[in-house]
């Protein structure tokens, strides 16, 4: 990643009298250039430099790169895009196209700063943030018919401009109505909402995760000590009893007020499009050469060029080319061979 006060500089400009003023100022990062015209005759093009860098938006960006993925990437971007704004769920930002096809190669996601709640373990765990994390699950479940499935701490940001927590992270989401699993998406059970919050919960606030080291369908929330301790380094803003006596009480209310079968408004997104097929051959165990066609989900860049085919680069450019015997290490050390 170029350094930030690296990322921008303006190679020339037009400031002709009384203005209007236009510099043509670089992102070396994205290797373009944009023209920024302001008022007046600006003849400091660090002017033109913060304009350009305020249009800059930081984002999250996720896309596959093993075709076994690709109906599961399909699934999570068409889910997550389709679902209403809520406070406490990341937005969507947009869907990402390769510049050669059209292809959709991934999306993005609103940056949140601050780390998510396995890897900042320094704030006070608010007791109005569990509520929250409640409150939208049951939107998700009993709104729009969807499980979330991968609730954790690593799946858990906290906005700190609203002071509130945001759940992110829907690859293993799924319609708990889906009629049959594939496509990416199967629902569960043994990995429902309740299951999720609660022990989610209990690792945050004991900091043990040893009861979700096993498999899913052998988690049982019966296994929860009747007293939780807190871990020395968490911080709390009510007792410990108060986030007990919530769980408690949503888990015997969703269990009482199961509404099967009614959402009132249910997601639905295409299915994912084929892929084109190919023809490969094969030898059978008898030595014979045989002929079958199967979906083409990828395809190494080296046969595309093969047949006179442009290909989408992803590498940056090195920033300078390095003489003979010079080696660069991980560290940046840098060393003479």
């Amino acid at each position: 990643m170029i350094d930030k006060d690296s990322k921008y500089f303006s190679l020339s400009g037009d400031i002709p009298i009384g203005g209007p003023s236009t510099w043509h100022s670089i992102d070396w990062d994205q290797r373009r250039v944009v023209s920024v015209t302001m008022d007046g005759e600006q003849d400091d093009e660090s002017l033109a430099i913060e304009h350009f860098k305020g249009s800059a938006k930081k984002v999250v960006f996720k896309y596959y790169f093993l075709w076994q993925y690709a109906q599961m990437s399909w699934k999570e971007m068409n889910l997550w895009m389709r679902l209403p704004c809520h406070p406490n769920i990341v937005p969507f930002d947009q869907v990402v196209v390769d510049e050669l096809e059209g292809r959709i190669v991934g999306f993005t996601s609103n940056y949140v700063p601050g780390g998510n709640l396995e890897e900042n373990k320094s704030r006070v765990f608010k007791l109005k943030w569990l509520q929250q994390l409640i409150k939208v699950v049951d939107e998700l479940n009993l709104g729009h018919g969807i499980a979330h499935q991968d609730i954790a701490p690593r799946n858990l940001l906290i906005n700190e401009s609203t002071d509130s927590i945001m759940l992110f992270d829907f690859n293993f989401a799924a319609r708990i109505n889906c009629p049959s699993s594939g496509e990416g998406e199967s629902y569960v059970e043994e990995r429902n909402v309740i299951k999720g919050v609660i022990f989610t919960t209990y690792e945050i606030i004991t900091q043990d995760d040893s009861l979700r080291s096993i498999p899913h369908e052998d988690q049982n929330l019966d296994n929860l000590e009747l007293k939780w301790v807190t871990h020395p380094e968490v911080k709390l803003d009510h007792p410990v009893e108060s986030y007990q006596l919530m769980l408690k009480e949503w888990r015997e209310r969703r269990e009482r007020d199961s509404r099967s079968g009614n959402v009132p408004r249910l997601i639905d997104w295409p299915a994912m499009p084929k892929p084109p097929q190919k023809t490969i051959s094969l030898k059978t165990v008898q030595g014979q050469t045989t002929s079958v066609t199967v979906d083409n989900w990828y395809e190494r860049r080296q046969d595309i060029r093969g047949r006179g085919d442009k290909v989408l680069n992803w590498e940056r450019p090195p920033q300078r080319l390095l003489d003979n015997g010079i080696r660069v290490l991980s560290t940046g050390e840098i060393l003479n061979c």
